[in-house]
């Protein structure tokens, strides 16, 4: 079954919050790339972010758009995900000449991708504040708020730590794509809530076509955009 399915048919007893239930999916798919790969959304990544943007990528499995991302000259990656068993598909899928070599000191213009095993509702003391220019997030969501199950209100809690959490690790000015198509009118409304925090760039209403006439119809779910505000606690 593809992840697609999975994330529409869990049960109300989800598994999504086991981290050996992740470990599992992600071992019998050596890669999948949830709701769009690279190919479709590169146009919309090179409209909201630049190449030198640091860029975060929550649950990132065995999402191979991920070295899309990187052969297109997106050289400063940091992606993460809860179940060990993603981040070695991750490291797979790179190859040794795409991940980031640890270091004594890491610097902002370090090429290549830096991978995490975390929990992106709690990365304090993992990534620090204002951080990133960017977080892309696929499906991760949609998972995140899924792990609650028939509990609703354990559902809404945990999609809510992750976004504060998130929230936490991008600078002032940032932008954050979510693609959704589970959770979509619940990850609006989080962000609705933050008013004074995100300004809304797309919502789960709109179609955004890029300058090249792309449209994010064609992504298998929900583009949603916000850019964090820049305030004068910034």
């Amino acid at each position: 079954m593809s992840l697609n399915l999975l994330l529409c048919s869990e049960p109300t007893d989800s598994n999504f919050g086991r981290r050996d239930y992740w470990n599992e999916v992600y071992q019998k798919e050596s890669n999948y790339s949830w709701y769009a790969g690279w190919e479709e959304l590169e146009p919309f990544c090179n409209e909201f972010f630049e190449m030198d943007y640091r860029i975060l990528i929550p649950g990132v499995g065995n999402d191979a758009a991920l070295v899309g991302m990187y052969d297109a000259g997106y050289h400063h990656l940091t992606a993460m995900d809860y179940a060990p068993e993603g981040i070695e598909r991750c490291r797979d899928m790179l190859g040794s000449q795409r991940i980031l070599q640890s270091s004594e000191e890491e610097k902002d213009d370090d090429d290549g991708v830096k991978l995490l095993v975390a929990d992106a509702r709690d990365l304090k003391g993992v990534l620090q504040d204002d951080s990133f220019d960017g977080i892309l997030e696929k499906g991760t969501l949609d998972a995140i708020f899924l792990s609650g199950g028939k509990d609703k209100e354990e559902a809404n809690k945990n999609m809510e730590l992750a976004i504060e959490e998130l929230t936490r690790c991008l600078r002032p000015g940032g932008i954050f794509m979510s693609i959704t198509a589970v959770v979509v009118g619940q990850i609006q409304a989080a962000f609705d809530s933050r008013q004074d925090q995100w300004e809304c760039i797309v919502d789960e209403d709109s179609i955004y076509t890029t300058e090249d006439g792309f449209t994010s119809n064609n992504i298998d779910g929900n583009m949603l955009v916000w850019k964090k505000r820049i305030t004068e606690k910034s």
